[in-house]
């Protein structure tokens, strides 16, 4: 709790209990603040926020009314004062913290749940990331990568009275433009990479790396950078256009970094390379799937040398790095083939999928891959998928995803005559998950691509409840092969 004239320049000083930018959520004696979105305007529900009980309305735009016993204050940029606003209101709490941003069009969750990972075996760490925010045994939901600040803000509060010593962030280009991250106090940015792809809200490219370079624009001389060394194309724009102050460190497998990765070894339930550290080589293996999770696991190792521990303490690091649910995930059947799960986004990650896939396949072994459209729209999409399909699939089978079965044939229809290979559409995509199985022979590798840990199908009437791909393949396998071992 605070009071109003410790929040903004005034004469009052009522007591404020919370801070919103949803009129849906305010409650008795709280404050308002009328952010322009990309979809609707706060300004609209001001007369809504006062009904529901908000004694203050931060604007900046004329409003149709006002009501006796309710403060206005008219600023000039509403989004700009919330982010001033609510580190009072929550005690500056990411000063009190170690905080890691990530960012990049993929990878994102892997780094920052690894990190997370290995760095809860030196601190009490915390983790606000895709869908939720995770400390202790807390886990609180969210509908976005990164959070809008005030639940940025409520919950890094809520993980320093939990004695939370530091967090790592998610945090999308998309949240940078908007100003979701601005009042975070960063002290280490991480960069995964960058893909022509999901530019529906940037529109080009460099707009992209225009976003994305706020991240490290927002460290202080005392922050780090962790750069992929490989990703040139950003690390020129970081240099022509970034005014960062941070150190940085790089990491890479293809070009010379800090901390690089050479002779990869893949196997379908690990990697192996030689790392080179400090002027040491050593050789490593660590259970992640894919030379893309390589570059993942470089971009953790990179994050301990900021956070200044020794080569021998990075390298003990390796023993906590494992799967992260439902990216890249393996699931032994106890049979003669196998699985993995995968959220697979973007077409670039099809494409390091279907790579593993086919790198790890040993004849009479096929690539049996399960997935659904959810572009309809974009036929070059869809065209780019269908070529990588032909040339690493032998089998695939379209399904639901994000969308109702109704659908689906709309959806994949078109795809269907793109596709080489055996293939066929099945709407429901427990029945569709359960057709791989049942099709799965000596050695072959079904593919379930596209929802990963996700538990709902996201549809045009709201989130529809789903058990989860791993599920719905363990329970799968568990009635094909009834009587036979298998452990759930």
């Amino acid at each position: 709790m605070k009071k109003i004239n410790e929040l903004f320049d005034v004469e009052e000083d009522f007591k404020v209990l919370s801070l919103h930018s949803d009129s849906r959520y305010v409650g008795k004696d709280s404050v308002f603040f009328c952010i322009e979105g990309l979809t609707t305007d706060g300004h609209r529900y001001a007369d809504d926020a006062v009904f529901q009980g908000a004694k203050a309305i931060v604007h900046s735009a004329p409003l149709k009314k006002k009501y006796p016993g309710v403060l206005y204050i008219e600023v000039k940029d509403v989004l700009d004062e919330l982010n001033r606003v609510v580190n009072i209101f929550y005690d500056y709490p990411s000063y009190k913290m170690t905080i890691i941003g990530v960012t990049g069009t993929s990878g994102k969750t892997v780094v920052a749940l690894t990190i997370r990972d290995v760095l809860s075996q030196y601190l009490k760490m915390g983790y606000i990331g895709t869908n939720d925010a995770q400390y202790g045994s807390s886990v609180i939901q969210s509908s976005y990568t990164t959070p809008e600040s005030i639940f940025m803000h409520r919950t890094l509060n809520e993980m320093v009275k939990s004695s939370v010593k530091g967090a790592t962030i998610e945090v999308s280009s998309h949240g940078l433009a908007l100003k979701r991250v601005d009042s975070i106090n960063f002290d280490i940015a991480v960069f995964t990479n960058v893909h022509d792809e999901h530019l529906d809200f940037h529109g080009t490219l460099e707009n992209v790396m225009k976003a994305k370079t706020k991240l490290f624009e927002l460290l202080d001389e005392k922050g780090y950078c962790i750069l992929n060394a490989d990703e040139v194309r950003f690390n020129h724009y970081l240099e022509k256009n970034g005014h960062v102050k941070a150190h940085k460190i790089y990491y890479g497998i293809e070009h010379r970094a800090d901390i690089m990765a050479k002779k990869i070894k893949v196997f379908l339930d690990h990697t192996e390379f030689d790392l080179f550290i400090r002027d040491e080589v050593f050789h490593v293996s660590v259970p992640v799937l894919g030379v893309f999770n390589v570059s993942n696991t470089l971009a953790v190792l990179a994050t301990l040398m900021a956070l200044e521990m020794t080569t021998e303490q990075i390298v003990d690091g390796l023993k906590y790095i494992g799967n992260v649910d439902g990216r890249m995930e393996l699931i032994k059947t106890g049979h003669n083939f196998n699985i993995i799960v995968d959220y697979c986004q973007y077409i670039s990650a099809y494409s390091e999928v279907f790579k593993f896939a086919k790198s790890v396949t040993k004849k009479p072994g096929r690539i049996i891959a399960v997935f659904g459209i959810s572009f309809k729209r974009d036929i070059e999409k869809k065209r780019k998928l269908a070529k990588l399909v032909n040339l690493y699939c032998d089998q695939v089978i379209l399904t639901q995803e994000d969308s109702s079965e109704d659908e689906v044939l709309d959806l994949c229809d078109d795809m269907l005559d793109m596709i080489e290979c055996t293939s066929l559409i099945i709407t429901d995509r427990r029945i569709a998950i359960r057709q791989a199985i049942e099709l799965a022979g000596n050695q072959d590798l079904i593919l379930i691509l596209g929802k990963g840990h996700e538990q709902f199908m996201k549809t045009s009437v709201g989130n529809i409840p789903y058990p989860g791909d791993k599920y719905i393949a363990k329970k799968a396998i568990e009635e094909i092969y009834k009587g036979d071992d298998y452990e759930l």
